[in-house]
């Protein structure tokens, strides 16, 4: 039997090297700017009105939107700018099957991100035949044509004038909750349907799988070569991304019983996508500092006052944050831990 080989001893210089490297991680995470999100997901239920919980409920769902952006574009390399047609599938489909389906709330939010996810899989398999600018121009005119195909659909969409859902989101008896904090009931609905996915999108971009798509993103041809499927990775991507928006868009009829074709026009696709590119492309925490820099950049113009449009200051926004932070928002926070002593 062969003896195994000594173990190598390492120096009192590794082992310094080793102490400072993990001394200056723990340094970063301790002054992490997430901590001020988690901190602020505790507090806001305590200090803020029902009305303020709601408008910050309704940004921690659209979290779940620019997400889905994320992967499909951060992390496949596939250009999307039509994912608010899949946040509409989701909310009108989540009407559908609470009011004339009798569904209760949570197999119905299931049911309507899967709906929205196959539809991305449809819409998806001969999109991802084509590439580059040509796949960002289809997804575009999805975005365009949803709208007036929606006016056309009465009786799922409520047409022009949109559905009012009449199904009862309170509380149930078993969370202990009472009716006068139904917005609180669902803030937690909501933050625990954000947590779950933002769990599943950690351990697929972590595992092999994720490394498959990563690599189709970076040489589709050698990812080929190592034997993975781009159009079947692609396309099962783009359904996932697409049952992220579909749930973002079922929680905000959850959150407000009322869906209308004007709430997911073409505006809201190219802010997600602009999110998404502000946050910071391929990365997981990106989604949150995208819907970040979608409220602080309007909020600045309204201080400053220095634009009477809204969409103009987010638009130049846009420009100024993309010039300074080409990798976007989580790109400068982790060039700025690393720099830390």
């Amino acid at each position: 039997m062969t003896p195994a080989p000594p173990r190598k001893r390492r120096s009192i210089a590794e082992y310094r090297d080793q102490l400072q490297d993990s001394r200056s991680r723990a340094g970063s995470l301790r002054f992490s700017p997430l901590w001020l999100v988690g901190a602020l997901l505790v507090i806001m239920p305590i200090v803020a009105t029902e009305l303020q919980l709601r408008r910050f409920t309704q940004l921690l769902v659209l979290v779940l939107a620019v997400m889905g952006v994320n992967l499909i574009t951060g992390y496949a390399g596939v250009f999307s700018l039509g994912h608010g047609v899949f946040v509409g599938i989701g909310g009108f489909a989540m009407a559908e099957l609470v009011d004339d389906r009798g569904f209760p709330m949570l197999p119905a939010l299931i049911t309507a991100s899967v709906i929205a996810g196959l539809f991305g899989v449809v819409l998806g398999l001969p999109a991802l035949r084509i590439r580059g600018v040509y796949l960002a121009l289809i997804t575009f005119g999805f975005a365009l044509a949803f709208g007036p195909i929606a006016r056309r659909l009465g009786g799922i969409t409520g047409g022009p004038t949109g559905r009012t859902v009449e199904a009862d989101f309170s509380p149930p008896a078993w969370t202990g909750i009472g009716t006068e904090r139904t917005q609180l009931y669902r803030y937690l609905v909501c933050l625990i349907v954000v947590a779950v996915f933002f769990w599943i999108m950690f351990n697929l971009v972590n595992s092999r799988v994720g490394r498959s798509i990563r690599a189709l993103r970076d040489d589709q041809l050698a990812a080929q070569v190592f034997g993975v499927n781009p159009t079947l990775t692609k396309t099962a991507v783009f359904g996932l991304s697409s049952a992220m928006a579909g749930a973002s868009g079922a929680l905000q009829v959850f959150l407000f019983p009322f869906v209308s074709h004007d709430n997911f026009d073409v505006f809201l696709s190219l802010r997600l996508y602009a999110a998404a590119v502000l946050g910071g492309l391929g990365t997981i925490v990106g989604a949150v500092y995208g819907v970040i820099a979608l409220i602080v950049v309007p909020a600045l113009n309204g201080i400053i006052g220095f634009i009477g449009s809204e969409s103009v200051a987010f638009g130049l926004g846009l420009v100024v944050l993309t010039y300074l932070a080409p990798d976007g928002v989580a790109g400068v926070i982790d060039r700025w831990q690393r720099r830390r002593p």
